[in-house]
């Protein structure tokens, strides 16, 4: 099951050992070494810093929840495994420009979707550079096109945006 991170964001974070509702689910991290979402922020009402749980700490996701072990498995950045470490390296897939491995500018990322039972990033959808004007089409490129995500910008396999491209890139 996929589901876009733009309906995973306000998702509330309740705990399955104490039953308790903590706050709600602010951004995803992406690990741009595997395309694995390595941890999730947490606001928590009346708390100012951000808190994190690993991804392997969630054990459901509802339409409107998710689940993680215990009040337990939350932690600043720098108590959850690697989670500082790509952090730090401040890179964000929403709003990432992307480009493909020939240099062509494609477009700029306006969501992603989540694989829930891998926990994968699954589906990059772009506001197109080419049919910004003309037609007000996205784009979608799956992961598996995906060559590199750095700070800014994420690279795909090269082609033309068509439906004979190289890349499985296709029109929304």
């Amino acid at each position: 099951m996929q589901k876009l991170v733009s309906e995973l964001k306000k998702s509330l974070v309740i705990t399955k050992k104490e039953q308790t509702v903590l706050g709600h689910a602010d951004d995803f991290i992406i690990d741009p070494d595997t395309g694995k979402v390595a941890g999730i922020s947490v606001k928590i009402p009346g708390k100012k810093e951000e808190m994190f749980v690993n991804s392997s700490s969630v054990s459901g996701v509802g339409t409107i929840f998710l689940m993680i072990e215990s009040i337990n498995s939350l932690g600043e950045k720098d108590e959850i495994i690697r989670l500082k470490e790509i952090l730090d390296k401040d890179i964000h897939i929403i709003s990432a420009d992307v480009i493909d491995e020939d240099g062509r500018r494609l477009g700029r990322v306006r969501d992603y979707s989540i694989n829930l039972k891998t926990m994968r990033l699954e589906r990059l959808y772009l506001t197109s550079y080419i049919f910004l004007k003309i037609l007000s089409r996205d784009l979608m490129i799956t992961e598996s096109d995906i060559i590199k995500i750095e700070k800014n910008i994420i690279i795909v396999k090269g082609g033309r945006v068509k439906s004979g491209s190289k890349a499985t890139v296709s029109l929304k």
